[in-house]
């Protein structure tokens, strides 16, 4: 080990105290470090923050994520193709992602430098938009893509498409497609499953469908759905967006149909503990 980047939050480590204690470490064990702070990751009004793959040199061994589990979302997302592990120290709430807590940063550094840890590949989601037959807009996701309503309370009208064969009307307040590593986010909060995180397959799940019945349906990851924005009984616009990892959004129209499938970028995540998922999962939920 003997280069890492650290992006560090400083929404959530204002005088980047923890940062600071990280790079004291690292460099006492002569590891070359580099520190890109971001103001938010959340993304902004443009949904993206100022690092980019660029950072990301050829001989950079893992990017240390100092923040939470949106940091390391959005820079999962910023620096898909980079191919480097990234590990998470949690000063955020869950930290289903970011799993190193504060009290364990030495261990952490420790552990990485020893080489004690296994790297988890992460499937990731990308998504068009097509108007017209013309793809608009494209982006990518590692906890789910969601087209829902964007303004006024009202229901959403729209078709799902699996591998080009029709799956379902809905009239619902819009519909999750989340992996595994999002199913204990938006997809948990409407009902969906929690799915083991390295497995390879993803989950629809409607939110606040009006239709009886209307569950949850796992798919393998090898799927392509098509979502067809349909005109709305209720009003002359539909009032739709669709939303990559919750920071990405972009307004859609009746007629417009969003195309998702896996994407052949992965993020890796380094993994230090040896706690089940179940284990975690129990944690988390106590």
């Amino acid at each position: 080990m003997k280069k890492i980047i650290i992006i560090a939050n400083v929404l959530k480590d204002k005088e980047l105290s923890i940062t600071n204690r990280i790079v004291k470490i690292l460099n006492d064990n002569q590891i070359v470090c580099t520190i890109y702070t971001v103001p938010r990751m959340d993304g902004g009004d443009e949904g993206h923050s100022d690092i980019g793959i660029g950072i990301v040199e050829d001989d950079t061994d893992c990017i240390i994520i100092v923040g939470g589990d949106g940091t390391l979302i959005q820079a999962a997302r910023e620096l898909s193709g980079a191919d480097v592990p990234m590990i998470g120290v949690n000063l955020g709430h869950l930290g289903y992602l970011a799993e190193i807590e504060q009290d364990n940063i030495e261990e952490m550094i420790d552990m990485i430098i020893r080489e004690k840890y296994r790297i988890q590949s992460r499937i990731m989601l990308e998504g068009g938009v097509y108007r017209g037959g013309r793809q608009i807009y494209h982006d990518i996701a590692l906890n789910d893509i969601v087209c829902a309503r964007s303004a006024k309370l009202s229901v959403i009208d729209f078709k799902v498409y699996v591998n080009d064969e029709f799956l379902n009307d809905y009239s619902a307040d819009g519909i999750i497609i989340s992996t595994p590593t999002g199913s204990t986010a938006y997809n948990l909060s409407a009902g969906g499953p929690v799915l083991e995180p390295g497995a390879n397959i993803i989950v629809i799940t409607p939110i606040c469908t009006h239709t009886l019945g209307v569950r949850s349906i796992v798919l393998s990851a090898a799927s392509d759905i098509a979502i067809e924005i349909c005109p709305t009984r209720h009003y002359d616009d539909n009032h739709s967006s669709v939303y990559y990892d919750g920071n990405v959004s972009y307004a859609l129209e009746s007629g417009d149909v969003i195309r998702i499938k896996m994407s052949e970028q992965k993020t890796k995540i380094m993994k230090l503990n040896s706690m089940s998922f179940v284990e975690v999962l129990h944690k988390k939920m106590n």
